[in-house]
């Protein structure tokens, strides 16, 4: 059930999305993906293969929980290692109300944006993103948290 008022600017993936996205080569150590998150002030980039394909997601917590906590060596590990394979995603042409259900339903933070035509990765939007540009949308992206805590 949609609660949403009339008023509520209708946005698609598109309107809001961060581009260009920030990717790399699964053979990319973790060393050098922390290095290109500080450079570039972002929480995730995206695993694609040479074809620009996408192949995965690894965000800050992946690092963290992969790497840092289990005492691994950050020049030792690549990111084929540690990321999230066949990350959700969505379309650039889908309701922005749709991508943050999506975020919400699924627990995730970070979301990579396709080329409805081509399928290649031309976008993120995370969490915050959303927030910031439409927070009426609140409800949506944090609904899996409220299910848990009951």
């Amino acid at each position: 059930m949609n609660t949403m008022n009339a008023s509520v600017p209708k946005y698609l993936v598109r309107d809001v999305m961060r581009t260009p996205t920030i990717n790399v080569l699964p053979t990319k150590t973790v060393n050098e993906i922390a290095r290109i998150m500080i450079d570039r002030d972002v929480g995730s980039v995206l695993v694609v293969d040479e074809e620009g394909n996408l192949l995965g997601i690894i965000t800050k917590t992946d690092i963290v929980r992969e790497v840092v906590s289990k005492g691994l060596s950050s020049f030792n590990v690549n990111a084929s290692q540690i990321m999230t394979k066949n990350p959700y995603y969505a379309f650039d042409d889908v309701p922005l109300e749709e991508a943050a259900s999506l975020m919400g339903s699924k627990g995730v933070g970070h979301l990579p944006i396709l080329d409805s035509k081509t399928l290649k990765p031309i976008g993120m939007i995370s969490k915050r993103d959303i927030l910031k540009l439409a927070p009426y949308y609140i409800d949506l992206v944090y609904q899996l948290k409220a299910k848990k805590i009951k």
